[in-house]
């Protein structure tokens, strides 16, 4: 619940910013594409250059991310074949040896 709370403060908070900010700049500048130009709002203009680097930085991030997931995913299958090699190894039961009551007897008779 206060999580929630603290969360839509921030919000709240980032889009007051966000109001302040693009009522203090209010001036449009041209904004020259590869392909032609257009007239925009320097928030809209700020607004959208931060967008397009928030989606490049997760798709960039999207990489690394889905490697690490797919060697976790064999990480996760190993361990699951240690842990059965593991517990087949604990439920053998150990052959038993005479040596060691052989050498007691010895020790006994002697």
């Amino acid at each position: 619940m206060v999580r929630r709370i603290i969360v839509v403060f921030l919000v709240l908070a980032v889009a007051a910013l966000a109001a302040i900010f693009a009522n203090l700049n209010p001036a449009v500048i041209p904004f020259d594409l590869a392909f032609g130009t257009i007239q925009a709002p320097l928030t809209l203009v700020i607004i959208a250059c931060l967008a397009l680097g928030w989606v490049l930085g997760l798709v960039s991030a999207s990489f690394m991310i889905f490697r690490m997931m797919a060697q976790r995913r064999t990480l996760r299958r190993s361990l699951r074949l240690v842990e059965k090699e593991v517990e087949n190894l604990r439920s053998m039961s150990l052959p038993e040896t005479n040596a060691g009551s052989n050498d007691q007897q010895s020790a006994e008779n002697a």
